[in-house]
């Protein structure tokens, strides 16, 4: 499928989110945790202040429910119209973190709070995989 040309991309060589953008053109789905107490923290950054600054990336499980959700009815961008209705989800992994995303294979309806989903992952472009979010029925 070929993209809107004012789509937003990510900078997928960003130093700090490249294993992240790395793992989901894998399709996998890369979080980064603290090796000792394997706590996850999301959004990844490039050092931690406590346990001696390292963090370690993993590849999670891809399933968690959804906290919070909202409907769009109208692109907030040209290049997202092909979404409508949009349904933006914030999933709390069960790994712990929460992460942003949106919904496929899902109508408004059927969303619910607390919804059992799991990750899918939509390739963009030859370099840009993103991680999207499906009901795990």
């Amino acid at each position: 499928m070929a993209i809107h040309p004012d789509y937003p991309l990510p900078d997928v060589d960003d130093p700090i989110m490249k294993p992240f953008w790395d793992g989901t053109l894998a399709h996998k789905l890369m979080m980064q945790r603290e090796p000792a107490t394997k706590k996850v923290h999301w959004p990844p950054k490039p050092m931690y202040w406590k346990g001696g600054g390292q963090l370690e990336w993993f590849e999670a499980g891809g399933r968690g429910e959804v906290f919070t959700y909202v409907v769009a009815y109208a692109p907030f961008l040209p290049a997202l119209e092909h979404l409508l209705p949009h349904i933006m989800v914030i999933v709390q992994l069960d790994e712990g973190a929460r992460i942003v995303g949106y919904m496929k294979n899902c109508t408004p309806e059927e969303m619910s709070f607390g919804m059992r989903v799991r990750v899918v992952f939509e390739d963009l472009t030859d370099r840009v995989t993103l991680p999207v979010w499906e009901p795990d029925r």
